[in-house]
């Protein structure tokens, strides 16, 4: 390593005077000299100041008996360039250090008063270009025994060393030090401070890889790398840290560490006494429960068990249902790694269930439980709902009004975010905590239209890792006086992270002053919600049986057409007939709100009228007649409201039928029959 050297020329002193003790250890004084007679005294030596291979000459009396002349550090020379009684002239030697010269003659050792100084031009040829800390550099080059300090980088000061010679330098690298350059000071009668020209790079610690990639809470991680034995602590997810002294085992190829029982995933920092820390290209993967699936997909409280499948679920502690208190697993009715079984408690409201795990690690489960009750199911995966969830802000801008907890309009629970703006100005929240989106299919909201709004396009954009996409533009159109709700597909949304949704934005286009509501945020897999009774969905329920009439074909699991799930029941008649399922046993919808079904209508059918009938206690109720209009080749869903069935008795419908009217020989496809 080669160095930058700052050396300033030194004018040359003047020759020093020197008063000196005789050999009678007497002071004496220049003036006394002509008492002396034959004893050697020394009246001046320089110049001060000198360099190394010059010479310098000592004046005196008798000087022809010294026999040598001693420089620090105990460097004899007898051989003299000049000696007379007057004068002494000798060569410095490399070696000599500043210090007191000593005058040997037969009759005793003359000191001087003064010391001798140098001129340094310390030379450096190499340095050592990497090394650990707690290691040693070498240095190499020439007067390296006048350095006096080496300075790692921010100050890091140096002035004991391994070992200092004329022509080589070892010095200890400090724990503290991190790569940088290193500057030498010297000593001498002009010290000199210069810097090396390279930086020493000093080696940090480098994890090669993680064993296990995905671990349990407080399971043990094995690190391997190079020069782990510098690390003092090791930073995980979620701010927690692990010190040396709780390491299970540490060498210079492999930390053996308990992973804490809060730790997030992501990558993991080593921290060492350097300032300089490592964070890990390789990311820890947390294992932690994941329910995949609950059912019913609508349980009654204080009535149904709520089955729960999924994976690691033996780590579940407790499950907190919504609006009612923790459930133990001790409490469980059966519990295992893929499946737990418990009862709904009277009193659970519909939403996410949450767990904490064994380890006091608490997050959403990723399944829902529905009850029966009025409002739209919960979603998937909620952003906002009465409230903004995963840690989000309100972001929104050029606001007049933005308050999330109105109660002016709601579309689910008993809250929207009320958003008013005199220009051109939208509703955000943003700053979420990493949402995890990957496993749903649509992006879903509602939105109700304030004043003026009727027909107006409203941008729904997404964000992710920290940043507005507003590339991936989608826009919906919105009604003025009334709720809205929209799900997008989220294929609409490629260029967003999905597995990091951090802001979610609404902005109303072409209209200048606006107000909105919006509630019920977040993403769903989309499709129909789950009935809170369902007597028809794939299969005919509560043992009902085919009671259509007048048919050609009649097929309840046919996969020509299907609004939810794969298959639908397909009816055809060339005649006066009707789809029906009669004979069941008992249904009680007294604590439903709607009559719900789909219908698909077939050629010739469209804006034709559909009867929706009801029977209960083994009777057909057709006074309470009730008719909608179908599409022809479209899906549509309709909800009855169950106050149009006055005479059905609620506690006991045995039977429900479907009737195009007017018109003779129709196909229509149904689907999705049932309450809520």
């Amino acid at each position: 390593m080669k160095l930058i050297k700052y050396i300033n020329s030194l004018n040359i002193l003047s020759l020093a005077l020197v008063c000196i003790l005789g050999a009678s250890g007497l002071l004496m004084s220049c003036e006394e000299e002509d008492t002396m007679g034959s004893e050697v005294v020394l009246l001046s030596y320089g110049p001060s100041g000198v360099r190394h291979g010059d010479t310098i000459k000592f004046i005196g009396l008798n000087l022809d008996k010294v026999s040598a002349i001693v420089l620090q550090p105990e460097i004899e020379i007898t051989d003299f360039l000049t000696k007379s009684s007057t004068l002494i002239e000798i060569t410095v030697p490399k070696a000599a250090q500043a210090g007191l010269v000593t005058l040997k003659t037969k009759d005793g050792d003359i000191e001087t008063k003064s010391p001798l100084s140098f001129e340094v031009p310390v030379t450096i040829t190499s340095i050592t270009a990497e090394a650990r800390p707690g290691s040693t550099i070498t240095v190499t080059g020439d007067l390296l025994n006048w350095v006096e300090s080496v300075t790692f980088k921010d100050g890091l000061l140096v002035e004991e060393f391994v070992s200092q010679s004329l022509t080589e330098l070892v010095v200890e690298v400090p724990m503290e030090a991190q790569t940088g350059f290193l500057i030498f000071s010297s000593g001498g009668t002009d010290p000199l401070t210069f810097a090396s020209e390279n930086e020493l790079v000093v080696t940090l610690p480098a994890v090669t890889s993680l064993s296990p990639t995905a671990v349990r809470h407080t399971e043990n991680l094995t690190i391997n790398g190079t020069d782990l034995d510098l690390v003092t602590s090791i930073g995980f997810g979620g701010d927690l840290t692990v010190t040396k002294d709780n390491f299970v085992s540490q060498a210079a190829s492999k930390i053996v560490v308990a992973v804490p029982a809060m730790t997030l995933k992501g990558t993991l920092t080593l921290n060492q006494l350097s300032p300089v820390s490592v964070v890990t290209s390789q990311s820890l993967t947390i294992v932690l429960p994941i329910g995949t699936a609950a059912a019913p997909a609508v349980a009654v409280p204080g009535v149904d068990n709520l089955t729960i499948t999924g994976t690691d679920l033996d780590l579940v502690a407790q499950l907190s249902l919504p609006s009612v208190d923790p459930i133990a697993a001790a409490n469980f009715v059966s519990h295992s790694p893929t499946e737990i079984v418990l009862s709904v408690p009277e009193g659970t409201k519909s939403g996410g269930i949450t767990y904490t795990t064994i380890h006091g690690y608490s997050a959403n489960l990723g399944v829902n439980v529905v009850v029966p009750g009025a409002g739209p199911a919960p979603l998937g995966l909620t952003l906002y709902d009465d409230e903004v969830f995963f840690g989000g802000g309100d972001w929104s801008w050029n606001t007049d009004v933005s308050d999330n907890a109105s109660t002016e309009q709601f579309y689910s629970g008993s809250k929207s975010w009320k958003y008013s703006t005199a220009s051109d100005g939208g509703v955000s929240a943003g700053g979420m905590s990493g949402v995890d989106a990957t496993g749903m299919n649509v992006f879903a909201f509602s939105i109700y239209g304030g004043p003026g709004t009727d027909g107006a396009s409203l941008a729904a954009i997404l964000g992710s890792d920290g940043a507005d996409v507003w590339g991936n533009y989608n826009s919906v159109t919105i009604s003025e006086g009334e709720w809205t709700e929209f799900e997008i597909d989220l294929a609409n949304y490629p260029d967003v992270n999905l597995a990091n949704v951090t802001r979610w934005i609404f902005k109303v286009e072409g209209v200048t002053g606006t107000t909105i509501y919006v509630d019920r945020v977040g993403f769903d897999l989309g499709g129909p919600k789950p009935l809170a009774i369902d007597m028809f969905d794939e299969s005919v329920n509560f043992g009902g049986g085919d009671w259509s009439w007048n048919t050609d074909v009649s097929d309840n699991a046919n996969t020509e057409q299907a609004y939810a799930g794969s298959v639908s029941w397909k009816f055809s008649t060339a005649s006066d007939g009707g789809v029906s399922a009669g004979g069941m046993t008992g249904v009680d919808a007294s604590g439903m709100s709607v009559l719900s079904f789909a219908i698909y209508g077939g050629p010739g059918t469209n804006g034709a009228s559909v009867a929706a009938i009801l029977g209960s206690d083994g009777s057909d109720v057709w006074g309470n007649y009730n008719a909608v209009t179908i599409t022809e080749g479209a899906w549509t869903e309709f909800n009855l409201d169950l106050s149009n069935y006055p005479d059905v008795n609620l506690a006991n419908v045995t039977r429900w039928i479907f009737k195009v009217e007017g018109v003779t020989g129709t196909t229509i496809y149904v689907d999705r029959v049932g309450f809520n």
